[in-house]
């Protein structure tokens, strides 16, 4: 009877131990869906910011983008409706067509391209920023760098 008494502390430390492994099992879970879903998201945005650019209607002699800020903007307003943070959204022309030269065919098939780079903070930011520093500026989160290409329809 006396070693009966003695088992209820054991039995809590055990179940003590199985919710603190349990928790730390769906946090990661949750951690690594929130990361998929982000970088998914980013791509996207991306990808809709390459289709605008390949489309943009206003443009200078021989089809260069003059403007490249509306487009820009779209993108981060695509990324913000999932995460916040800072993002660089890059947009360029493959091969860059010369507006003071004369137009012509161009020798490649002209291409532009969007790049988005940035850092997404972590969901859970449970340690502290020394140990989870992965980005440029010192924020806690990962680093992400994005880049699409589509077929330039407007040279």
């Amino acid at each position: 009877m006396r070693g009966r008494g003695n088992q209820r502390g054991q039995a809590l430390i055990e179940v003590g131990i199985s919710i603190t492994l349990f928790l730390a099992i769906a946090l990661g879970l949750l951690t690594f869906g929130h990361a998929f879903l982000v970088m998914n998201m980013i791509t996207h945005a991306a990808r809709d910011g390459a289709r605008l650019a390949a489309t943009w209607p206003t443009r200078g002699n021989c089809g260069v983008l003059t403007n490249t800020t509306p487009i820009g903007d779209q993108v981060k307003a695509e990324i913000a409706t999932v995460v916040g943070g800072t993002f660089t959204v890059t947009v360029s022309q493959n091969p860059t067509p010369q507006a003071d030269a004369p137009c012509g065919p161009s020798p490649a098939t002209p291409t532009v391209q969007v790049n988005v780079s940035g850092c997404v903070p972590y969901l859970f930011p449970i340690l502290p920023n020394a140990l989870a520093t992965s980005c440029p500026n010192g924020q806690a989160g990962f680093a992400v760098n994005r880049t699409v290409v589509f077929h330039d329809e407007g040279v």
